[in-house]
């Protein structure tokens, strides 16, 4: 299967419509390794699937036997209160079979927040380690989806909220926040290509870490630090070339001194133009 996350991850998720930047994918394979490593275990939920292009990525990354549950209202559109997406089971269900296979995925269709923890754990079989919350987008739907994805974790499990600083969605920052606010038992520790991820605060600093030692040295991809709600966290930002130059000493004193060489060519192109006339 982790075989196939490559391939989908290097091809399939640009012909799987939805919104998700690539990096995502990098960054949940850093973070699936750590999670292996700590002997994480569980299976992995999304709310609000939609076609099926960031679920088809973690659904890629389990085991045999380990369960993936899709919960979208999909044909059950007078529930999607603020039209945030308008997931349809019929193509969800062939991206999944394309690209992975629909054995050992769990479909529900309903409103997130009617669903009880108990009986998403009998979905799931179990607790989940990977939980991405990207269903509804009003503060209420955010708030409760957090909720049912906190108390469904696995210990050392990580939560990926969407859209919490899209300018388009205020409603997902508030619920985020009065979520962090009501005695959260996660907390951030990373944010990066418009999602932040939460998990229990003992495992909060060793993620982190694991994805700054693996992406160093990445010339596209830049880390550091800051503050999210009284929360430190890690960031991750995409570096165009202007970036590049500076942040690389190197860098700089190349494109410094291939801008000279451009100067003194265009004076001498110049000065030629001007003795002939």
């Amino acid at each position: 299967m982790e075989h196939n996350f490559r391939r989908y991850r290097a091809v399939g998720h640009r012909v799987v419509t939805g919104f998700l930047q690539s990096e995502v994918l990098l960054l949940l394979d850093v973070l699936n390794s750590a999670q292996r490593a700590k002997q994480v275990c569980g299976a992995v939920a999304e709310i609000g699937v939609h076609h099926g292009k960031l679920f088809i990525g973690v659904q890629l990354l389990q085991r045999g036997g380990e369960k993936s549950v899709a919960i979208d209202v999909f044909g059950d559109q007078d529930l999607n209160i603020d039209g945030s997406g308008h997931g349809d089971l019929e193509k969800f269900v062939n991206n999944v079979k394309l690209w992975s296979s629909m054995d050992d995925v769990v479909v529900h269709q309903g409103d997130s927040t009617k669903l009880v923890p108990e009986t998403l754990r009998e979905l799931a079989g179990g607790d989940i380690r990977f939980f991405s919350v990207d269903g509804g987008h009003t503060e209420e739907i955010v708030f409760s989806d957090m909720k049912l994805a906190e108390a469904t974790l696995a210990d050392g499990g990580i939560v990926i909220a969407d859209d919490v600083f899209n300018e388009h969605w205020p409603g997902v920052a508030v619920g985020t926040l009065r979520y962090l606010e009501d005695g959260a038992k996660l907390a951030p520790f990373l944010i990066g290509f418009n999602k932040v991820f939460f998990a229990q605060p003992d495992y909060c600093e060793f993620y982190r870490t694991e994805v700054e030692f693996a992406l160093a040295g990445k010339l596209r991809l830049a880390t550091g630090m800051s503050m999210f709600a009284g929360h430190e966290v890690g960031l991750v930002v995409p570096q165009g070339a202007v970036d590049i130059v500076r942040r690389s000493e190197t860098a700089r004193s190349l494109y410094h001194s291939g801008y000279r060489e451009l100067v003194r060519g265009l004076r001498a192109v110049s000065r030629r133009s001007g003795s002939g006339r």
